[in-house]
């Protein structure tokens, strides 16, 4: 496994819903969560550009796609490990812009920006091991076994939190349930923007 087959992976999991920014984060994310739960499945090196950690290799691969939506041939024949997916699916519910501005609120980048510098693995393990979502590794052998999740803090935590003196930290009783309220708080706000 390398990251061009989990790159292809996120593109063909989430076929016409993610753009080149998108593709990034959750690679980022990706490769960020697998160094914490202690099971690096592959390698990349991120550098902190303007929006976000890019990884360049592919940046480069994906770039003609500039901010439409990435087609490409489907990928029949790769199985990523639970992980993945588990982290996939906690973060792609999120747009290209609110996994973008997530990751500009968080050390790791803010540390490199204005270098424009490569991100150090031990800086993503020192930052990320202190998140709440790092408590869900390692996975359970089965997901329906875990008694808790713990979601992705996001640039609407980071809003909704700024000013309190304790972090907010919710819970849910799993992966699912969290899912599910995302999906309804999204649909009420379209009841409430778009109406």
């Amino acid at each position: 496994m390398d990251k061009f087959s989990i790159a292809s992976y996120i593109v063909s999991k989430y076929e016409g819903k993610v753009n080149p920014i998108k593709l990034q984060k959750l690679l980022y994310y990706c490769y960020v969560w697998q160094l914490v739960a202690g099971v690096k499945l592959f390698e990349a090196c991120f550098e902190a550009w303007t929006h976000g950690p890019v990884e360049p290799d592919i940046y480069h691969k994906y770039k003609e796609f500039g901010s439409a939506h990435i087609y490409v041939a489907r990928t029949n024949d790769f199985t990523p490990p639970p992980e993945i997916d588990f982290i996939l699916d906690s973060y792609a519910v999120f747009s290209a812009v609110e996994l973008s501005k997530t990751t500009q609120f968080e050390t790791p980048w803010r540390n490199n920006v204005n270098n424009g510098g490569s991100i150090k693995d031990e800086d993503l393990i020192r930052y990320y091991k202190e998140q709440p979502f790092a408590l869900n590794f390692p996975l359970a052998k089965k997901r329906s076994d875990a008694e808790i999740y713990y979601p992705p803090k996001t640039a609407g935590h980071y809003a909704f939190t700024f000013d309190m003196d304790k972090d907010y930290v919710p819970v849910f009783q799993s992966l699912q349930e969290y899912l599910e309220g995302v999906k309804e708080a999204k649909q009420q706000l379209g009841k409430i923007f778009f109406n």
